[in-house]
């Protein structure tokens, strides 16, 4: 039997549903026989002839079936087609982020086994599935991975020819009039959002949140981009976030405890958004980077808590300052300031603000919604303040691709400005 590997385009010119019955009645003799690889290799075939039926579910089950097989036979090379096979039906049906999913599922066997030309074929097909998404800053940093493989001459022309496109595509982004406005909506909604509940209402404030979470979720399934898409359902973790920490009675809780008790459904909820967007733990900055200059980074925070007690001289949320109390209270605001804040407004929603609108634009965003966060403080050198910081860590989170540093550097600056210095100054 020929192998799918090599024989898809022959196939395609056959009757398929003559095909179907010839490699079923092959399916049964080597299911009889126990011969695993031929099976495997004959469901592959039976899932493409499904392909071209337009029979997606009855692809996808002889091709699961086929990748047990190939992973019971331990073939690695057999279970690296499969797994792209499944890739490249979920990129037909342009659902580019489950796409990408299986490719790299076929990425990281391909690195495993040193297979370094099919390592070089997936990554190619990831950064078709980041381009079609509108995701060229990821594309593009396929490309400069792809620049570590020994080519020829010729190859590396047509790779160095590739990245230059994409950057000069890149460079041309822009956020359109009718993307901004409806941006500017939300924007606006959530400070007022933010202004009800602190000089209102909180019932009304946590009912607006509410109302920007449909619409957020509407739109997001209404429009055609899908980079757009996927910056609005970034944005509703910012209102989910808001509501959960007024729904919780703070007059009964302590304030480090009630910072505690949000760290597991928050951080849920990032890791489901990044699940349904495939985003990568490293593409989100969840990894050491440069740690030298990871740790600088996190050392400004000492300077930021400093500045910010200056202007705010807020109270403490420990009753006393002791060994104790202090290290506890310390991992709880560095996870849940730091590790989380970081997370949903540098890992998430600026790498999805940044593919629409560029990468400057991306952080000024960001900025304004991080600093409208900030409104309760009812300070307005406070609030200028908080938006300078939000540029700095989303600059640097845009040059070191971690959000180690930046994490850090806000949960030491709450740790001075909420735990150290109330007691001392």
């Amino acid at each position: 039997m020929d192998s799918p590997k090599s024989n898809k385009k022959a196939v395609e010119s056959q009757n398929p549903q003559k095909l179907l019955e010839q490699y079923q009645k092959s399916l049964k003799i080597f299911a009889n026989s126990e011969n695993g690889p031929m099976a495997a290799e004959t469901l592959l075939k039976i899932g493409e002839v499904y392909e071209r039926l337009n029979k997606h579910d009855k692809a996808l089950e002889n091709y699961f079936i086929a990748l047990n097989l190939y992973r019971d036979e331990k073939d690695h090379k057999g279970e690296t087609q499969t797994l792209i096979s499944m890739g490249d039906l979920w990129e037909k049906q342009k659902e580019y982020s489950e796409a990408r999913k299986y490719y790299e599922k076929a990425l990281d066997i391909c690195q495993r086994t040193s297979n370094f030309e099919m390592e070089n074929n997936v990554y190619h097909l990831i950064s078709r599935c980041y381009q079609a998404e509108g995701s060229l800053e990821d594309a593009v940093e396929i490309y400069q991975r792809l620049n570590e493989f020994p080519l020829n001459a010729s190859q590396e022309n047509e790779e160095q020819l590739q990245m230059g496109m994409l950057k000069l595509e890149l460079s041309k982004i822009h956020l359109s009039i009718e993307n901004g406005l409806i941006l500017l909506f939300y924007i606006i909604a959530l400070v007022v959002a933010e202004l009800i509940t602190i000089y209102y209402l909180p019932s009304w404030g946590i009912l607006l949140q509410g109302l920007v979470i449909i619409f957020l979720i509407i739109q997001s399934s209404l429009t055609k981009s899908i980079k757009f898409s996927y910056l609005l359902q970034a944005m509703i973790l910012i209102p989910l976030v808001r509501i959960m920490s007024l729904s919780i009675p703070v007059t009964e809780i302590k304030p480090i405890y009630w910072l505690l008790i949000l760290i597991v459904p928050i951080l849920s909820a990032c890791f489901f958004l990044m699940r349904s967007q495939n985003i990568s733990r490293s593409r989100a900055g969840l990894k050491m980077g440069n740690l030298p200059l990871q740790l600088v980074v996190s050392l400004s925070g000492l300077a930021i808590g400093f500045i910010e007690y200056l202007i705010m001289e807020p109270a403490a949320l420990i009753s006393n300052l002791n060994t104790i109390n202090l290290i506890f209270a310390s991992i709880i605001i560095i996870i849940s300031t730091g590790l989380t804040e970081e997370l949903i407004f540098r890992g998430i929603i600026q790498k999805n603000a940044e593919n629409l609108m560029g990468k400057t634009w991306g952080i000024l965003f960001v900025s304004v919604l991080f600093t409208s966060q900030y409104i309760g403080w009812n300070s307005l050198p406070e609030l200028t303040f908080v938006f300078g910081v939000s540029i700095f860590y989303g600059y640097v989170f845009q040059k070191t691709k971690s959000i180690l540093g930046v994490s850090l550097s806000h949960g030491l600056s709450n740790v001075v400005l909420f735990l150290i210095l109330p007691f001392l100054l």
